[in-house]
């Protein structure tokens, strides 16, 4: 670690990395860029000025978080309608009530199979928002298969007093895997059930990921995110909001071929799934959108990861 980034990587390491990602690490990681690109010093330094702009969110942060999500895009959405249906009623205790009725029909569903980063999170969305554990199901734990007179398979809820389901997921990308996922599950559902209310929350998403999400095949305008990634958030777009600010001797186009040059011989995308260039990782694992040279542990090309990611084997 070079003194010019000492004190602004202490703090990150110190307070919003929650010391889960210590010097031992940026040391190791940093050896990486030998001088294949430019000059070694040179391409450290760019390095450095590039995770100092990485944004992490610890165990701690991911939390709060978690709170957000469920005050900000259920709970109090839910309490202000049933306030509007009973004239604007302040009468808590008769909303309490019937927040009490309608908590009790939802369910929450995670995206993918209980291994992954989905259910792993809904862990802590219901310990953190107190809430209680026969409200949470895989897709197959909330819905049953049935084949009509025709064949046709449909799925229907295994509750039947339950009435709306709400999916989650912890990032959005390019809304690739969510698609890929629940396309045909979302169409089964909705010919096996009418008018059940369906909607998908998550931590993230970018704006292109949740624009897909949002189309009539999948929630049909009922998904949202606590935080929205626009495209400024693409580390070398001419607007990115990373090095809106940069010291003198920063160049951009520098620092999107270093990340190139290193990231082609780690994955298929050398800049992030999809080009997704984020400067983004978690915990409890980093999304393969963000740029590669932060997180790809490969066996056949030598490489320290500083915020690895753990990729599903499929």
């Amino acid at each position: 670690m070079t003194s010019e980034f000492d004190n602004k990587l202490n703090v990150l390491v110190n307070h919003a990395w929650d010391q889960e990602i210590g010097s031992p690490h940026i040391d190791a990681w940093i050896k990486n860029f030998n001088g294949g690109f430019i000059d070694s010093e040179e391409e450290k330094r760019y390095c450095l000025f590039m995770l100092s702009r990485f944004m992490y969110f610890g165990k701690r942060l991911v939390r709060e978080m978690l709170k957000s999500l469920f005050r900000d895009h259920f709970q109090n959405p839910l309490r202000q309608r049933i306030r509007r249906n009973y004239r604007n009623t302040r009468d808590s205790s008769l909303i309490d009530q019937f927040y009490a009725q309608e908590l009790a029909t939802t369910r929450f569903i995670s995206i993918g199979n209980p291994s992954e980063s989905g259910a792993h999170l809904l862990y802590y969305f219901r310990q953190v928002n107190h809430l209680p554990k026969d409200l949470f199901h895989d897709i197959s734990g909330a819905f049953t298969s049935v084949a009509d007179r025709s064949g046709v398979i449909r799925s229907i809820p295994r509750e039947p007093m339950v009435s709306r389901y709400i999916f989650f997921d912890d990032l959005v990308g390019s809304g690739d895997q969510a698609s890929m996922y629940l396309a045909k599950e979302l169409k089964k559902i909705r010919e096996g059930t009418k008018n059940l209310d369906i909607r998908f929350i998550s931590l993230f998403a970018t704006t292109e990921g949740l624009k897909r999400l949002n189309t009539p095949m999948l929630f049909d305008g009922n998904a949202t995110c606590l935080f929205e990634l626009d495209g400024t958030f693409k580390a070398f777009e001419a607007d990115s909001r990373y090095f809106s600010s940069p010291p003198d001797w920063f160049n951009i186009q520098t620092a999107r071929g270093i990340a190139h040059h290193y990231g082609e011989k780690l994955f298929e995308a050398p800049l992030g799934h999809r080009d997704g260039q984020l400067l983004l990782g978690f915990s409890h694992n980093t999304p393969d959108n963000t740029l590669p040279i932060f997180w790809k542990e490969d066996g056949t090309y030598p490489w320290s990861p500083i915020f690895i990611r753990f990729d599903k084997v499929y």
